[in-house]
C-alpha cells in the first residue's frame, strides 16, 4: 500500500495537505512528499556546490586548487553517475537527448592529445565529466517532478547564503583592504559573498536573478519566496559594484520577457518586430560605446576597459601558431601567459574574455563548436516556445544561452569543469529535445505521451496535471502568466 501525502482528520473528510506539500506550494524546490526529500537535498546541495559557493571556503589560503573541492566534485559525480546507470533504461532514454552536448565534451577529451599539460587537462576533464554526470542524473531523476522548481529553489539558496555572508561576515564576504601580498586592493569593501572576486559573485547573482524572474511569472503561489530572492539578488548585484553583473541582471531578463511578449503575435509580425529591433539595438549599442569612451576619458579613466583590450590584442599575438587547436583544456594559458608577458609586459592569469580563453584552450575549432552549441540552444528554445511546446523549459533555455553568449565577453564560462554554468546548458539541451520528441498534438503545455511534463515544466504537477486527467483543454495559469 502506498502512503498518501495527505492526512485525513475524520472519515469522509476532504484530505488536508501535509506540511511538506504546503511548503512546496510556496517555496520552489521543496518536495511534496517525504520519499523525495533525500534526493532533493542531494540535488540542491550539488547545485549549490557546482555554483562555486563552497570553493573559497574549502580552498587553503594561497593555494591554486583544493583537494576538498575535488573530492566533493568527484563524490557527486560518482554518486549521480552510479544512480543514473542503475536506473532502468536511463542510458537509452538519455542517449538521443544529450548527444549535442557530447560533441563539445568529446572535443575537450580529444584535446588531451595536444595539451601542453596533460595532467592538468586530465583533472579538468574529470571535473567536467562529473558535472555532466550530475546533470544527467538531475534530468533523469527530476524531469517529471518539477526540475524547474528545483533550480529555482537552488537559486534562492545561493542568493540568500551569499548575500548573508557578505553582510554578516564581512571578513569573508567583502574584499579586504590588502591582497595576500600586502598590496592595496582596488575593490576594498565591495561584496564578494562566498566567492574570491566580486565579479564572480555578481555574475552568479545575475544568473540567479534571471532564473527567479521566470519562476516569478511561472507560478503565482511562489511570488513571495521568489520575490524575496529577487530583491536579495539585486541587492547582491549592487553590492558587487560589477558593471557586467548589473548589465546581465537587467539585459537578459528583459530579453526573456520580450520573447514572452512576442509569442501571441503571428510569425510575420514577430519577423517584422525583429527586423525593426535589430538595427535599433545595434545603433544604441554603438552610440553607448562612444558615449562611454568619451565619459571615461573626461573622468580620467581607462577607456580600454581597465586594460582588457590590451590583454585581448596581446593574447591574439601570443596565440600565433596555435590558433587552430589551442593548448589543451584548462592548460592553454600555460602556452600563452609567458609569451604575453614577453610581447606586452602584461602578466595576468587569463584573457579576461571567455571567447579568447576558449581559443587558448581549444583553439578556433573549439570556439566554433561551443558558439554553435549555444546559438543552437537559443534557436531551439525560441522555436519550442513559439510552437508552445514548453514554457519554462524554452524561456530558461533562451535565457541561459543568451547569458553565456553575452556574459563571456568579459568573463569565461562557456565550458567549465565542476560548474553550474555547464550543468544548465546540458539540462537545456535534454529538456528541449524531450519536449519536441514527446509533445502530443493539441496537448496542454507540458503534457506528453508519457503523461509527464517535458523538461522542468511546472505542468508536471498541480492544476495542469489535474486538468490533463479530466481531459479538459482550458489554459493553465502558468501559460497565461508567461504569455
Amino acid at each position: 500500500m502506498t502512503s498518501s501525502p495527505y492526512a485525513y482528520h475524520a472519515a469522509g473528510a476532504r484530505p488536508r495537505p501535509g506540511t511538506l506539500h504546503r511548503l512546496s506550494q510556496r517555496w520552489p524546490g521543496v518536495p511534496a512528499q517525504r520519499g523525495d526529500l533525500v534526493a532533493r537535498l542531494v540535488a540542491v546541495f550539488g547545485l549549490f556546490f557546482f555554483s562555486g559557493s563552497m570553493v573559497v571556503v574549502l580552498t587553503p589560503e594561497g593555494a591554486a586548487s583544493s583537494p576538498k573541492v575535488q573530492a566533493i566534485g568527484l563524490a557527486l559525480g560518482l554518486f549521480s553517475g552510479l544512480d543514473f546507470i542503475l536506473r532502468r533504461g536511463a542510458i537509452a532514454r538519455s542517449a538521443s537527448l544529450v548527444w549535442p552536448a557530447l560533441i563539445p565534451i568529446g572535443f575537450v577529451i580529444a584535446s588531451m592529445m595536444w595539451s601542453v599539460d596533460p595532467a592538468l587537462s586530465a583533472r579538468r576533464i574529470l571535473g567536467l565529466l562529473c558535472a555532466t554526470s550530475f546533470a544527467l542524473w538531475l534530468f533523469e531523476r527530476f524531469h517529471d517532478r518539477g526540475l524547474f522548481a528545483l533550480l529555482a529553489g537552488a537559486a534562492i539558496l545561493i542568493v540568500l547564503s551569499n548575500v548573508a555572508v557578505a553582510i554578516a561576515v564581512p571578513s569573508i564576504g567583502t574584499h579586504p583592504a590588502l591582497t595576500e601580498l600586502g598590496d592595496p586592493t582596488p575593490h576594498v569593501g565591495t561584496w564578494r559573498g562566498l566567492y574570491d572576486h566580486k565579479n564572480d559573485f555578481g555574475r552568479m547573482m545575475a544568473l540567479c536573478v534571471m532564473i527567479l524572474w521566470i519562476a516569478y511569472a511561472a507560478r503565482r503561489s511562489w511570488r513571495r519566496s521568489v520575490g524575496l530572492g529577487l530583491l536579495v539578488g539585486y541587492l547582491g548585484v549592487a553590492g558587487s559594484t560589477s558593471g557586467q553583473a548589473a548589465f546581465l541582471s537587467v539585459a537578459v531578463p528583459l530579453l526573456v520577457r520580450t520573447i514572452a511578449l512576442l509569442r501571441p503575435l503571428s510569425p510575420s509580425r514577430r519577423a517584422m518586430v525583429v527586423a525593426v529591433s535589430l538595427p535599433a539595438l545595434v545603433t544604441v549599442y554603438l552610440f553607448s560605446q562612444i558615449v562611454v569612451t568619451i565619459v571615461l576619458g573626461l573622468l580620467g579613466k581607462d577607456p580600454s576597459l581597465t586594460g582588457r583590450t590590451d590583454i585581448w590584442l596581446g593574447t591574439l599575438m601570443a596565440m600565433k601558431g596555435n590558433m587552430a587547436l589551442g593548448g589543451g583544456f584548462g592548460a592553454g594559458w600555460g602556452l600563452v601567459g609567458e609569451r604575453l608577458l614577453i610581447l606586452t609586459g602584461i602578466d595576468v592569469g587569463h584573457a579576461h574574455n571567455g571567447y579568447l580563453d576558449l581559443v587558448t584552450d581549444l583553439g578556433v575549432t573549439g570556439l566554433l563548436i561551443l558558439t554553435v552549441f549555444y546559438i543552437g540552444i537559443f534557436v531551439s528554445a525560441l522555436t519550442a516556445y513559439f510552437q508552445d511546446l514548453a514554457s519554462e523549459t524554452a524561456l530558461l533555455a533562451a535565457g541561459i544561452a543568451a547569458f553565456a553568449l553575452i556574459g563571456n565577453w568579459v568573463a569565461s564560462f562557456l565550458i567549465l569543469h565542476n560548474s553550474i554554468y555547464w550543468i544548465l546548458p546540458v539540462l537545456c539541451v535534454m529538456s528541449l529535445r524531450r519536449a519536441r520528441a514527446l509533445q502530443l498534438p493539441g496537448a496542454l503545455p507540458g503534457q506528453t505521451a508519457t503523461g509527464f511534463a517535458p523538461g522542468w515544466s511546472l505542468a508536471a504537477s498541480g492544476p495542469a496535471r489535474a486538468t490533463a486527467r479530466r481531459g479538459t483543454s482550458s489554459p493553465t495559469p502558468q501559460r497565461k502568466a508567461l504569455s
